[in-house]
């Protein structure tokens, strides 16, 4: 959210052969009008800039080490077989069959429109990906109105294996967020999204350090006005330059090793472009949400 189609035959058959569906379902059509074409805002910005022969939100990051954000993962449309052009948000591995993300990347999407990417920092056309096998949005949330409640978790139909670039991340805790918060500590955001506002996705993993923000900062009138709910968390620098962007949605922002072990401690949620002055990223605040993770990965038909 941080955002007259026609065919040849061949085209058309092509994409039908790619289209990887949940269980045994199949697809009767394409969507070849944009009318036709549901699901997220993100998910459908994709699909049109794929439909249109468009090329593929980190701004100003730095390329990421093999295996130095092993929790990261790409979420991309089951029907486009180049991982890189089908790539829409990010999400973060809670466990073997477990991912988070934001509500707002995969609202109005079913498990079959998605596929799960990890192990990687470069999107390469043929990249092995999963299944989704169910998608749970908080049920408070309210849409991209207002942003609040920004989280959703999706059940994989077969786990994933561990290894040195395949991990999951440890949630925070109110304790450590509390700490972290006080010392106006510096945070983490990795992504695949646009390296410039309005631009395309990247190919190679970005990762950028930026400051955390108060809320009472955040809100100011300058910045959101009063917009970023106790569900919200603001990193970023006032004068810009840095940010998440396009494509990054859904991702995660972690702490700084140098404060201790690693810890999710956000999900790239909304803000206002990217890397404006005063113009903070606004992120889901994983640690009002630890309890709600924990009963729907323990009991998801409760959810």
């Amino acid at each position: 959210m941080r955002i007259a189609i026609s065919f040849s035959v061949a085209i058309l058959a092509l994409l039908f052969a790619s289209y990887n569906v949940k269980s045994a379902e199949r697809v009767t059509q394409l969507p070849l009008d944009e009318r036709e074409i549901r699901g997220s805002s993100d998910y459908v910005s994709t699909v049109k800039a794929f439909l249109k022969g468009d090329n593929s939100k980190i701004i100003n990051g730095l390329p990421a080490a093999v295996g130095a954000y092993p929790w990261q993962v790409s979420l991309s449309v089951s029907w486009i077989a180049d991982a890189g052009k089908a790539h829409f948000c990010g999400g973060a591995i809670l466990n073997e069959s477990w991912i988070v993300t934001a509500a707002h990347c995969v609202e109005d999407n079913e498990p079959r429109d998605i596929l799960v990417l990890a192990g990687t920092i470069v999107l390469k056309p043929a990249s092995a990906r999963s299944n989704i096998k169910r998608i749970l949005i908080h049920r408070r949330y309210n849409q991209p109105k207002e942003h609040d409640n920004d989280i959703a978790l999706l059940e994989l139909l077969s786990p994933l294996e561990f290894n040195e670039v395949i991990k999951p991340i440890t949630l925070v805790s109110d304790i450590d967020e509390q700490q972290l918060a006080l010392s106006g500590s510096e945070l983490i955001v990795t992504g695949w999204g646009a390296d410039k506002e309005g631009g395309f996705p990247v190919r190679g993993l970005n990762f950028t350090k930026i400051p955390w923000v108060s809320r009472d900062k955040c809100n100011q009138r300058s910045s959101y006005n009063n917009k970023v709910t106790e569900n919200m968390l603001c990193a970023g620098r006032a004068a810009g330059g840095t940010d998440s962007c396009q494509g990054d949605s859904g991702g995660p922002l972690v702490t700084d090793q140098a404060q201790g072990p690693v810890r999710l401690i956000g999900i790239v949620s909304w803000g206002e472009g990217c890397a404006r002055f005063a113009k903070y990223g606004v992120y889901t605040r994983v640690a009002r949400y630890t309890s709600w993770i924990a009963s729907c990965t323990a009991s998801p038909r409760s959810c």
